[in-house]
């Protein structure tokens, strides 16, 4: 697992995480605290397959912010972050939610990160009871595992994928809406 140090030698060159808001307060002893930029609810039936020919992502529906905070309910949201995501291809990496965020009822999940992804994404949260939500708030901690070697690299559709700009996972223009 990177330290501290390590993740500010790869930030200055570029790598791991990009446009923080703040790095001197989102960069912890073993990650880097990802912020809420939008979020939304999902539309639609998802279809799944081996090899991805039938895969189909429901429709990402924008929840409106209410001001400068977002009210809410028990439920499943995607939230997209600020920041960007840049792996060179020895580095994977896990998103984990910071304890702010269990304590308020928000448990959240994602899938490995792998090694050459780049992309601006989002974390599915799991909200179990009302909680205001305030833009850039610091809800998950990305932490970041250095790999005995080099790997070929992400290469999948969700690279160089933007949810705060195009509302959408990868090239997958059904989910577009």
């Amino acid at each position: 697992m990177l330290t501290d140090k390590d993740i500010r030698s790869y930030v200055s060159k570029g790598l791991l995480v990009k446009d923080m808001i703040d790095p001197e307060k989102q960069i912890q002893q073993c990650g880097i605290d990802l912020t809420a930029a939008k979020v939304f609810t999902m539309e639609g039936e998802g279809v799944l397959d081996f090899s991805n020919e039938k895969r189909k992502l429901p429709k990402y529906v924008e929840i409106p912010i209410q001001g400068d905070h977002w009210n809410l309910k028990p439920g499943v949201y995607h939230i997209s972050m600020n920041e960007t995501i840049i792996l060179p291809k020895n580095i994977a990496a896990l998103i984990l939610p910071r304890s702010s965020a269990l304590v308020c009822g928000i448990v959240e999940h994602t899938a490995v990160w792998d090694p050459g992804y780049e992309g601006r994404s989002f974390f599915h949260a799991e909200v179990s009871r009302p909680v205001r939500i305030y833009r850039n708030a610091k809800l998950g901690q990305m932490v970041f595992f250095r790999l005995d070697n080099e790997t070929s690299g992400y290469a999948g559709q969700y690279k160089g994928e933007d949810l705060l700009k195009f509302a959408r996972r990868g090239n997958d223009t059904e989910a577009q809406g």
